[in-house]
C-alpha cells in the first residue's frame, strides 16, 4: 500500500505549518533544537492526516503535547478534542472458519509431542515479534490485540512513507536548485 499524492500534499501542508510555528523561536537555536522542531513539527503534521483515528496518531499528539503543547494545539485547531481523547479501541472479531480450519489442520499433524513443541516455539517467536513491534509503533504498548496492532503498524508505515516521499522531495528540490 503506498500513500496518495493527497496524503504528501496534505503532510506538506501540515509540516510547512508546524516549521512557520516554531519559525520565531528558531533562528537564534542550536543545531540539535531545530532538529527537534524539524521532527516534532513532522510527527504532529503526520499524526494529525489520521486526525486521532488510529492509536499510534493519538500517541504521537500526547507525546509532542507533553514536549511543546502551543505547537500541538496550533497545528491541530481544526480537529475536534474529542476525536483525539478518549477513543475506544476498535473491536476486532477473528472469523469462526479460520479457527475452525486452524484446528483441523493441528489434528491432522502426526506427532502430538513434536507438535506442541514446534507450537510452543512458534508462540515463542510470535511474542518476541509483537513485543518489538510494540516498542517501535509509537502507543503499541497499550494494543493487547496483535491484529489492531498489525493493522496500526502497517498505517503507521504509509504515514512514515509518505514523510519520507516529501522529505525526499524537498531535498531533490533543494539540490536541483544548487546545481543551477
Amino acid at each position: 500500500m503506498q500513500p496518495t499524492s493527497s496524503m504528501n500534499e496534505q503532510f506538506l501542508k501540515n509540516w510547512q505549518m508546524g516549521l512557520q510555528i516554531f519559525r520565531p523561536s528558531i533562528d537564534n537555536t542550536s543545531v540539535s533544537e531545530r532538529k527537534r522542531a524539524i521532527k516534532l513539527s513532522a510527527d504532529v503534521a503526520m499524526a494529525s492526516l489520521r486526525k486521532g483515528t488510529t492509536c499510534w496518531s493519538r500517541a504521537l499528539i500526547q507525546k509532542a503535547a507533553t514536549e511543546d503543547s502551543f505547537l500541538v494545539r496550533q497545528m491541530l485547531a481544526g480537529i475536534k478534542e474529542e476525536t483525539l481523547i478518549n477513543r475506544k479501541l476498535p473491536k476486532i472479531v477473528c472469523h469462526r472458519k479460520i479457527v475452525r480450519r486452524s484446528k483441523k489442520i493441528l489434528m491432522r499433524r502426526k506427532s502430538s509431542s513434536a507438535m506442541e513443541e514446534v507450537t510452543a516455539k512458534a508462540k515463542k517467536l510470535v511474542k518476541r515479534k509483537t513485543k518489538g513491534l510494540r516498542n517501535v509503533v509509537p502507543g503499541g504498548e497499550f494494543m493487547s490485540n496483535n491484529v489492531l496492532l498489525i493493522q496500526e503498524t502497517l498505517d503507521y508505515i504509509v504515514s512514515l512513507q509518505t514523510q519520507v516521499n516529501v522529505m525526499r522531495s524537498i531535498v531533490d528540490a533543494a539540490e536541483a536548485g544548487v546545481e543551477r
